[in-house]
């Protein structure tokens, strides 16, 4: 009788062991009554604005050049090494022509806006133009050749003259310098290195060279 009593108590205990724990019920929570904030957007940042480059005339660039002043083939010209076979030829296209047409047979000093068309061709629009101050400037004069003969200079071999046989300057050649008298025969043009004569109030021009006109 007690074993079965004791076999009955198993069994319960087995059973409520086995029996399914109930889920507890979930507390409700209260409805939250704060109004929600916006996110704030973000402000993008300005993009920079592009470095723009140095820019220059449409014509061409600013420089400042040097060089004998003349007409080649009725246009004006600014001669640079005008006596080497690298020689460059500004052509002048504009600006203040006549500025630089006062300096005509002398090397001048010219500011203005440049454009290249080769290495020995190039153009000038002249802004300003001032006599060269180098102590070896080049200038260019045209008249007939004469010898000298006695004179008050003492200086000189020949003489450059005018159609109206008024003196223009004096002549001299160095060593190595062109043949003056194979020059007489007609009107010429000179380039070389002018100077004040040591006698007299004249001029004396160390000739470099000489062509035919």
């Amino acid at each position: 009788m007690a074993r079965g009593i004791l076999l009955c108590g198993l069994v319960l205990c087995c059973v409520a062991a086995c029996a399914p724990v109930p889920t507890p019920t979930a507390t409700p929570r209260p409805a939250s009554t704060r109004t929600p904030q916006p996110v704030p957007t973000a402000t993008p940042l300005p993009t920079p604005a592009p470095v723009s480059s140095p820019t220059t005339s449409p014509w061409g660039q600013a420089g400042q050049v040097e060089g004998l002043v003349l007409i080649l083939d009725g246009e004006l010209i600014l001669g640079v090494d005008w006596l080497s076979k690298s020689r460059i030829t500004y052509l002048v296209k504009g600006g203040d022509a006549e500025m630089l047409k006062r300096l005509l047979g002398e090397t001048a000093r010219v500011t203005g806006v440049i454009v290249d068309r080769g290495p020995y061709l190039k153009e000038i629009k002249v802004q300003d133009a001032e006599p060269s101050t180098a102590e070896e400037r080049l200038s260019m004069r045209a008249g007939y050749i004469k010898e000298l003969g006695p004179s008050i200079y003492m200086q000189g071999s020949h003489v450059l003259m005018d159609r109206e046989g008024q003196i223009i300057c004096l002549l001299a050649t160095g060593e190595g310098g062109p043949d003056l008298d194979r020059y007489m025969s007609g009107r010429v043009v000179v380039i070389g290195f002018m100077d004040k004569t040591v006698e007299g109030d004249a001029q004396i021009m160390t000739v470099q060279s000489v062509d035919l006109e």
